[in-house]
């Protein structure tokens, strides 16, 4: 009777504990539509770190591409073809060869973001369809310079088993036909996603000898390895502050902005879906013929149909200093008339790996006449 009565004060007590668990976890209301929650309802458990190789196909000929060419602007005097744009659904492979085992799909689009140079800005999702990962996704947002031999760029998150994931890609292209455009890249990244048992994985490595022989036995589905991640060097995260001047030039006849799309049907007076290529000087002080320090290289979109809201996604690609090739990633709301308006900075390569932050944007001189603007950035990181 005794151990009856005890168990239904247990059962009564838990009832309660749980009841005000739920409560403070999904009731504690901020602004109607946002809740404070315990992340501890999701399941997170500790970050592990992973290894993917494959192998991306950019197919251009043939009656069936998987890479279509989506925009081509009317006036560009870039010779390299700066501004056109690509929308991708490209196969990747465990090898090199097309009829190798498929083991995914890269779908997005990239952009010719450069004057200068074989610079795309490239968006897009690393979608994988086998194994454990069949239907997680990771996210690149970055710059591929596609005539260097090794090219860097942010995953910037994931869904699936990559919630919450960031880390970096390296490509290099096995191969290139100049003749109609198809490549094949190797794609090697490294990522952080979240482990179900990190004690498990560590005792794994230790007791298989250190990383090397983990790395050469742990494969999880033949293009997927557990990896340590003390073997990156990463050392403790810094804050640092930067601070340049943005030129947005339209006018002349080297325009660092070009207009890529005009929407031919468009009832907002504003313009709202006009989208811009932008290969935009960053430089030490406002004047154009200060130093250069790097470029601003991407694209924005008008995405309102009321204000002047943009979408801006690109890449501050920096070019003095030990920061030299080094990049951060941005991809946020730029409301252009705010005095002030802030980015958010999702991702870096180089120096600025697995970089996070905030960038804050003021207009500093615009002409209506021709839209020519000046902007002066200022940039808060966090990165190693």
């Amino acid at each position: 009777m005794a151990a009856s009565i005890f168990s239904k004060t247990q059962f009564t007590i838990l009832s309660i504990l749980l009841t005000l668990t739920l409560v403070f976890a999904l009731g504690a209301a901020e602004d109607g539509f946002v809740r404070a929650m315990d992340r501890k309802l999701l399941g997170l458990k500790k970050q592990k770190f992973s290894h993917f190789q494959f192998y991306w196909h950019d197919i251009y000929s043939g009656k069936n591409p998987s890479a279509l060419p989506i925009i081509q602007p009317p006036k560009n005097s870039s010779k390299n073809g700066f501004g056109v744009v690509s929308m991708i659904d490209d196969p990747l492979t465990e090898g090199p060869e097309l009829s190798s085992k498929l083991l995914g799909k890269a779908q997005g689009f990239y952009g010719l973001a450069s004057q200068t140079e074989a610079a795309l800005i490239m968006a897009m999702n690393f979608h994988i369809m086998q194994g454990k990962y069949n239907g997680s996704t990771l996210t690149i947002l970055g710059r591929n310079n596609v005539f260097n031999k090794v090219r860097e760029m942010p995953v910037i998150g994931g869904s699936g088993l990559f919630r919450f994931a960031s880390g970096y890609a390296h490509a290099s292209t096995h191969k290139f036909n100049p003749s109609n455009g198809d490549a094949v890249v190797e794609v090697i990244f490294p990522a952080f996603d979240l482990c179900d048992d990190k004690d498990w994985l560590l005792s794994e490595i230790s007791r298989r000898g250190g990383w090397a022989r983990s790395w050469t036995s742990l494969a999880e589905d033949g293009f997927v390895r557990a990896m340590d991640r003390k073997l990156l060097g990463l050392k403790k995260q810094k804050f640092s502050h930067f601070r340049f001047f943005f030129h947005d030039i339209y006018s002349g006849k080297n325009p660092s902005a070009l207009s890529i799309i005009q929407p031919p049907k468009n009832s907002s007076k504003i313009g709202f879906g006009v989208v811009s290529m932008i290969d935009d000087p960053l430089t030490e002080g406002p004047e154009l013929s200060s130093k250069l320090l790097g470029k601003a290289q991407g694209f924005y979109g008008l995405a309102s149909q009321t204000e002047a809201a943009l979408i801006v996604a690109m890449n501050f690609h920096i070019m003095q200093g030990k920061y030299n090739g080094s990049t951060l990633t941005i991809l946020g709301r730029n409301n252009v008339f705010n005095k002030v308006r802030e980015m958010p900075v999702i991702g870096g390569s180089g120096l600025f790996r697995f970089a996070s932050g905030y960038a804050h944007a003021s207009t500093h001189k615009f002409n209506p006449s021709n839209g020519d603007a000046v902007v002066e950035y200022n940039v808060y990181v966090l990165h190693y």
